[in-house]
């Protein structure tokens, strides 16, 4: 399968049969999927998370392990003629995929919350041509879920069940804007009650992943939830699973390059130096394996090789509206030595003090620009150094935090003098 992502939204099919921006990504894809099938485990600890800033194609990646493991024979057949021997799945097991989507899911009150999710279920239902058999109460949303996947199993011959949840997060957001705080704590025990169906059901599910923008926790005193969930967002499994490589676009999109660097008044190697300062430097484990975001760099090929911050158009409204009640101390966070590993730390639904560095970090803001490992009798500890992360994300950051006009956005990024015109925009209090 291939990482793909030109515009906002786009599904699978519509991204692989398209032909453009083709990086082969299957391989990868496939030692990830074989990874959660068959990593050794404690028992019910086959819950996976893995969290990705906007633009790095987490929904299509969804799409594409359900492909894979339901065998999607037309998708199959186009990927055949394209990559070949490497589509060879023997080693990959089928199962029956449950893919729950949470786009942005509306909801101001207890009710409206409860009708979200029910709808969601009955999606489900109607997806997988599953019968209900009697009469269940509105708001049990964990047996329903239970139900449904107890009747996906046995309508597909006893087969376990793969869980796949995209922008698991965004109820959670949902959740947050409720201002009732009675209504609010009743709306997130129905949460995450559903969840733990996934964990109630047994050994009928083989894996689930919850994918997402933000690390949650999910369980609390009031609701079990699902409170042993493995995070694979900072390791070397999963570290350049969805980004693109400088080596690839190298590789991938020479052609692109050639044509765009004349444009832009530099040569096909500045322009993709220019490429990695304006869009790189993620990084999501400690080998240090620096990314850039595919979604950013597309859109400047599809556009000759115009430069803007891209991300700019991504919601933040999370984080944003964080930022904007709290007024957060952020100095301590970019550029100081000997930082804790935030990447992994939860996030309330309202952030308090440090979760601010790990909000901005598994958004994108930030990323890890040096990690230092200290080897001690009886102790190993690592210890990190933050930064903006890029040019792009750097100007998001300074309009999120209102340091500079939303206008900056629209600002070219000159390939040569990276910063040039961005004062104009600054807000200057009198």
């Amino acid at each position: 399968m291939s990482t793909v992502n030109t515009l906002n939204n786009l599904h699978l099919h519509e991204v692989v049969f398209s032909d453009r921006h083709y990086i082969n990504k299957l391989d990868e894809l496939k030692a990830f999927i074989s990874f959660l099938e068959n990593s050794p485990r404690l028992p019910q600890q086959n819950f996976f998370m893995l969290i990705r800033p906007k633009g790095f194609g987490i929904s299509l990646t969804n799409e594409a392990i359900e492909s894979l493991l339901v065998r999607d024979d037309l998708l199959m057949d186009h990927l055949q003629s394209k990559v070949g021997d490497s589509l060879y799945l023997d080693e990959l097991g089928t199962y029956p995929v449950l893919h729950l989507s949470f786009l942005n899911p509306k909801a101001n009150n207890l009710n409206s919350f409860i009708q979200v999710m029910q709808d969601t279920v009955q999606r489900q239902i109607w997806e997988h041509h599953v019968k209900i058999k009697g009469t269940l109460v509105a708001t049990d949303l964990r047996q329903q879920m239970l139900m449904l996947l107890r009747e996906i199993s046995r309508i597909n011959q006893d087969k376990q069940v793969v869980i796949l949840v995209d922008n698991y997060d965004a109820p959670l957001y949902a959740i947050g804007n409720i201002p009732d705080e009675n209504e609010r704590q009743q709306a997130l025990v129905l949460y995450f009650d559903m969840l733990n169906a996934f964990r109630q059901a047994g050994d009928i599910v083989k894996f689930c992943l919850l994918a997402g923008h933000v690390k949650f926790a999910l369980s609390n005193n009031q609701s079990e939830g699902l409170p042993h969930v493995v995070d694979l967002s900072f390791c070397d499994t999963t570290a350049t699973l969805m980004g693109f490589t400088v080596e690839e676009i190298k590789k991938y999109y020479s052609e692109d390059l050639a044509r765009i660097a004349p444009q832009q008044g530099v040569t096909a190697g500045e322009y993709l130096d220019t490429l990695e300062r304006c869009y790189g430097g993620f990084v999501f484990s400690d080998s240090m394996h620096k990314v850039l975001c595919p979604l950013s760099v597309t859109r400047a090929l599809d556009n000759d090789g115009a430069l803007y911050a891209y991300s700019c158009d991504n919601n933040y409204n999370f984080v944003q509206k964080a930022i904007d009640e709290e007024e957060p101390d952020l100095n301590w966070l970019i550029d100081k030595d000997g930082q804790d590993q935030l990447f992994l730390e939860e996030v309330d639904i309202f952030p308090q003090d440090k979760q601010f560095g790990s909000l901005l970090l598994q958004q994108g803001f930030v990323t890890v620009n040096k990690v230092t490992f200290s080897d001690r009798p009886h102790s190993l500890s690592w210890r990190y150094r933050y930064g903006l992360t890029n040019v792009e994300m750097r100007r998001a950051f300074q309009i999120i935090t209102g340091k500079s006009r939303p206008e900056l956005r629209e600002l070219p990024i000159n390939p040569r003098v990276f910063e040039a015109g961005e004062d104009e925009y600054a807000i200057v209090n009198d």
